[in-house]
């Protein structure tokens, strides 16, 4: 194999790689074995045929087994690159093609390695946490929250009011005519939820079950674009009303509460720990957050733009699949937001630059001040999780066995943490 290294930037190399005749041609015998298997002659069962059939020859093309060779012999030549020119990719490489025959493939990967770092100073910043303060009123709301959770339904024989469910079939009209998503049945609607555009369950206030009723609204201005604006009519048939029974606040509420405690005393000091904690944690994450920052704008880094485009396209990717979840599209999406996708990759990038040089900092810091995880940090940690699922060892390491990188990535990081949090403060 020949190769030809260029550097054409921060971080950045081009590598021509020549594929010798002797592995490229077998490459491509393998590919046309590979794609006999699936054609089908007669009087053959599918990929049966002799390879020197006519019929095979004829339902194969050479641009299908140059593809097929390349995606075989591609693999090797980038490893055998990266391990003679001592090159770690940073990410994904790009992979062009520059020579191709049936005794010659050439192709030129575009290599990005981790951006250079200069770090400045990392130490020494006096970033406070801030004091954690859970009031009682905090308390009281949250206990409210699990009353609100078992409250019990009832169906009443009366009008509804505010705080009430309702349960109804509805169907939207723009122009008279029904709109995309504007149908449901069976829907409950709790009066005063702000879950429906605004004066729909205002117009519910005072109906009976078995009643039907025209709401008249009009949809905010940033709704969707086909429907921002316009006025709607809802025709609703209304099925039940129902009205919310809240448990009382004692003892026999806090015992079926499945939070282990016994009084309503005990369930209070319970979710005042909790909420400590948590706020403990974002208080614990803003000063981490903060120090990054202090660091980051000290340190200097010049990271290529096909890694910023190659995390936007990460972040896109994941963005789409959330959405997906609830039934949207990207361009749903963006219309429900008001903003355009440009608005989106560029807010994206900005993140990603963010993202990225942080990330780069706390490896740069990791790298000088020598933190490393050793295999009794690891055996330490495993320790922890058997002792805290009252495990054996043994159990937890077979479990993690495919695991163990990303877990000693993890303590890793939190090593890295505090080492900044004890430098920092």
């Amino acid at each position: 194999m020949s190769r030809e290294v260029k550097k054409v930037g921060a971080s950045q190399y081009e590598v021509k790689v020549s594929a010798t005749k002797e592995n490229w041609q077998e490459s491509q015998k393998k590919a046309f074995e590979n794609l006999a298997k699936e054609v089908t002659v007669k009087g053959f069962r599918k990929g049966q045929a002799p390879l020197n059939h006519p019929e095979v020859k004829k339902q194969i093309s050479q641009a299908q087994i140059y593809d097929n060779a390349i995606n075989l012999i591609l693999n090797d030549l980038y490893r055998e690159v990266l391990d003679e020119e001592k090159l770690v990719p940073f990410a994904q490489p790009g992979v062009e093609v520059t020579k191709l025959s049936d005794v010659e493939l050439e192709v030129m990967f575009k290599i990005t390695v981790a951006p250079e770092v200069k770090l400045g100073k990392y130490k020494g910043f006096k970033v406070a946490k801030e004091t954690i303060n859970v009031s009682e009123d905090e308390v009281n709301e949250e206990i409210r929250k699990l009353q609100e959770q078992s409250a019990e339904l009832v169906v009443v024989e009366r009008e509804a009011k505010k705080g009430d469910t309702v349960v109804i079939d509805f169907e939207g009209f723009v122009d008279g005519k029904a709109f995309e998503g504007g149908k449901g049945e069976n829907y409950s609607l709790e009066l005063g939820s702000n879950t429906f555009i605004p004066g729909f369950e205002d117009q519910l206030v005072g109906v009976k079950a078995e009643e039907e009723k025209d709401v008249n609204v009009t949809f905010p201005e940033n709704y969707v674009e086909n429907l921002k604006g316009k006025p709607a009519t809802f025709k609703v048939k209304v099925h039940e009303v129902k009205e919310k029974h809240l448990p009382n606040l004692d003892d026999e509420f806090a015992k079926e509460s499945g939070h282990g405690v016994n009084t309503f005393e005990e369930l209070k000091l319970h979710v005042r720990g909790h909420l400590e904690a948590d706020a403990n944690t974002r208080s614990e994450n803003k000063q981490f957050n903060e120090i990054i920052a202090e660091i980051a704008k000290e340190a200097t880094v010049e990271i290529p733009q096909s890694v910023i485009d190659g995390e936007v396209k990460a972040m896109k990717q994941n963005l789409v699949q959330q959405i997906s979840q609830q039934g949207l599209t990207l361009d749903k999406y963006l219309e429900i937001i008001g903003k355009k996708e440009a608005d989106l990759d560029k807010e994206m990038a900005e993140e990603a630059a963010i993202n990225v040089k942080n990330y780069l900092v706390l490896e740069e810091v990791a790298k000088q001040e020598k933190i490393e995880v050793t295999d009794a940090d690891v055996d330490f940690e495993i320790a922890k999780i058997a002792s805290q699922y009252n495990m054996e060892e043994a159990k937890v390491r077979e479990i993690l066995k495919d695991s163990l990188d990303r877990l000693s990535q993890e303590v890793r990081m939190r090593k890295i943490h505090d080492f900044l949090v004890d430098n920092n403060q």
